[in-house]
Formats: C-alpha cells, structure tokens, sequence
C-alpha cells in the first residue's frame, strides 16, 4: 500500500507540472483542439452530402453524425505525440539529465499524455454536449455497459497509440527520420483507423489489409463501441483481444528499442 500510496503522490506531482506547464503554450492547446475538432466534421459534411435523404454502406446522416462525433472526442482521448519529443530528446541531448533522474522518461510523458488529454477531452465532451442539445442526431443513449466497455477500449487504445508514438520516436537512436516514420504511420493511420471514413466503407481491399493491422484497434474499434456499432458478444471480445495483442507486440518493440537505443546511445557518448 505505502509503494501504491508513493506512487500516486509522484504521478500527482508529474500531472499537476505538465498542466502547469501546458497552462505556457494555451495558443497552441487551443489551434490542436481547434483541429481535433475541423478534421471529423469536414469528414462529417462530405460523407453528409454524399448520403442525402439515403444511405452509404448502412450509414444515413444520423449515423455519420454519431460516428465523427464519437471520433471526435475518442481521438482527443487516445492520441499520442511522444514521437516528436523523443526525436528531440535524442538529438539535442535532453535525454541525458532525464535519464539521470529516479523515474523513468516514460513516466514523464505518461503525465503529459493524461494533462492534456483531460483538458482537450474535457473540452471536445462539451462541444458534443452543447451539440446534443440542439442537434438530436449526434445523441447517445445512456448505456452504462457500453459506456464502460468504451472507456476500457479508450484506455487500452490510448495505451497502444503511447507505445506506438515512443517506440517510434526511439528510432532517433539510429535514424534522424523517425518524426518522419511517424508522420508516414499518422497518413496511413487516416485511412485504416477510421478517421476519414467508418471502415466499413473502405474498398474490401484496403479493409482487409487493415484487419490485420493494428490500426483498426486503436481509434475505429471504441469509436464503433461508443456508438453501438459493434454487435454481439463475440465481436466485442474480437475488438478486446486484437487490442491487447497488438498492445503487447507495440510494448515489446518498445521495450527492445530503448535496450538497444541506450546502449548505442551510451557507447556513442550521448
């Protein structure tokens, strides 16, 4: 209990120092949230003019409207940039005084992730309250189950995205392209995570190719879990299993990747 107690105050701590210090840059939390919101509704209006008084793949308006909202919000919840900061760790030598400290660097961007994702998703919850309130479509019943699979399917997404994002930007140990490796993941992430359209509209192709993927996992499945799109008790445990397999395989390449990083990385004199 005292370790479980310790921890928690150091987590405090790390979360309530990233807040404050996310509380320096509100411009740019604001241009993010203001883009994690542009992004699914232009979707929504294409797909919504592509509809019309009809139907496109079993979606009609309503359900595009539910779905990009769900998006929405599920993306604010799960999304990861560690990437970018591990790059400039790496290169610029920050990374040297972090590993230098009691905590793991993780830890510190765990906090960060749970910072902003507060923020940004307390304020996207909002904006589709307010929306509910005028525009009936984008409402969803009160499910107490589904609400608590979706937040167990968020949690293990978000955890996905994080060791997605680190194991990446670990690439700077051998590579000055690896910001560039996850902007190349982030552009195939638009089409076989659902963010441009449900997967369910994809060429069979391009969504069997994403069935076997992690992509799928880490946005498409909470989001179709949210919205009551994902039937049956079978296709939930399909959702869970594939989540936390891919969890495993991204935990172990980035367990592999910061082994060996740092030995290169000591052995370079970083």
């Amino acid at each position: 209990m005292n370790r479980v107690a310790d921890w928690a105050r150091r987590y405090g701590a790390l979360i309530r120092n990233a807040w404050l210090v996310d509380l320096q840059y509100r411009a740019s939390i604001v241009l993010w949230i203001i883009w994690g919101v542009t992004e699914p509704t232009i979707a929504l209006g294409i797909w919504w003019s592509i509809a019309g008084d009809g139907q496109v793949g079993g979606y009609a308006r309503a359900d595009f409207a539910r779905y990009f909202f769900a998006l929405m919000l599920v993306n604010q919840l799960t999304i990861a940039w560690d990437s970018w900061y591990l790059d400039r760790w790496i290169r610029e030598g920050d990374l040297n005084y972090r590993l230098a400290r009691p905590l793991h660097p993780a830890h510190e961007a765990v906090a960060e992730n749970i910072a902003y994702k507060a923020r940004s998703g307390g304020m996207i919850l909002v904006v589709w309250l307010v929306a509910a309130l005028v525009w009936p479509a984008v409402r969803l019943p009160l499910a107490p189950g589904r609400w608590t699979l979706t937040a167990l399917a968020v949690l293990l997404a978000a955890a996905m995205r994080f060791f997605i994002s680190f194991a990446t930007g670990l690439l700077a140990f051998w590579t000055t392209r690896a910001t560039a490796i996850m902007g190349l993941h982030g552009g195939v992430a638009l089409f076989l995570s659902g963010r441009i359209a449900p997967l369910t509209l994809l060429p069979p192709a391009v969504a069997g190719v994403a069935a076997l993927l992690w992509f799928p996992y880490m946005l498409a499945f909470p989001v179709n879990l949210l919205t009551g799109a994902v039937h049956g008790t079978a296709a939930v445990l399909h959702g869970f299993a594939g989540q936390l397999v891919w969890l495993g395989l991204w935990v172990g390449a980035y367990q592999l990747a910061w082994t060996r990083g740092l030995r290169r990385y000591g052995a370079v004199g970083g």
